[in-house]
């Protein structure tokens, strides 16, 4: 009777998360095409009774034919009266682009993540286990090898190259959305933390050190490559019931 507990247990924490996520607040990124432009315009709708005050994050990630990454965020704060819908940010390319193209669209409130969408572009099509949809969010929205950055200084914008380097070079490719956040602490020191959705992962205090932000990266990718581990060997655990 216990695995059959373990399991009601687990798909309730499941569903309640699903509902979380663009339920209040729905994130859509729409497309048109004309001719050969496409236009992708970010939208957010409030489906509640009550005024929000949000914030948004626009991250468009490139991938070239010989595999290199550029990223491009736009990141802004605005309000929402109710039943609302508003467009926050629009932009257009080439139906002929050749490069791999993904969108992704991030709404907050009090800074935790309260809407999602993502849009690909030239996205080859992997086979994948049918058994474990272990690369798929909870609403069905695929988040696969994404980090965030949001980082006030260049120490804090140092770490986030290391670290999504090495994040990078390792393939780890996680199946949820890895945040790297900076909030200011006493004085004029900063917090720079790792976050697995509201998993604090590690943390540790901003120094302008090259040299210990590096450390700290490595540190850092171990244990998030662990926690991935882990949470694959949790559903394939769960599976097997």
């Amino acid at each position: 009777m216990k695995p059959k507990l373990f399991i009601f247990l687990f798909f309730s924490i499941q569903v309640s998360i699903a509902q979380f996520t663009n339920t209040d607040v729905v994130a859509k990124i729409k497309v048109e095409t004309v001719d050969e432009t496409i236009t992708a315009v970010a939208t957010a709708t409030n489906t509640t009774e009550v005024y929000k005050s949000l914030r948004y994050t626009l991250t468009v990630f490139r991938t070239d034919a010989k595999n290199n990454l550029t990223k491009n965020l736009q990141e802004e704060r605005f309000t929402l009266e109710a039943n609302e819908t508003k467009e926050l940010s629009s932009g257009t390319m080439s139906s002929k682009d050749p490069d791999k193209i993904i969108v992704l669209l991030l709404i907050y409130e009090d800074d935790k993540i309260v809407a999602k969408d993502r849009l690909a572009f030239n996205e080859k099509e992997e086979k994948k286990p049918q058994k474990i949809e272990e690369d798929v969010s909870e609403d069905g929205i695929e988040l696969e090898g994404i980090v965030i950055e949001e980082t006030k200084t260049k120490p804090g914008r140092d770490f986030y190259e290391f670290f999504y380097n090495s994040y990078t070079l390792n393939q780890i490719n996680g199946s949820k959305i890895v945040g790297v956040h900076e909030t200011l602490s006493f004085g004029r020191t900063t917090i720079l933390q790792v976050k697995i959705e509201d998993n604090v992962i590690h943390q540790f205090i901003g120094k302008p050190d090259l040299e210990y932000l590096e450390q700290m990266s490595k540190i850092a990718i171990r244990k998030v490559y662990k926690y991935f581990k882990d949470l694959k060997k949790q559903k394939n655990e769960i599976f097997q019931y």
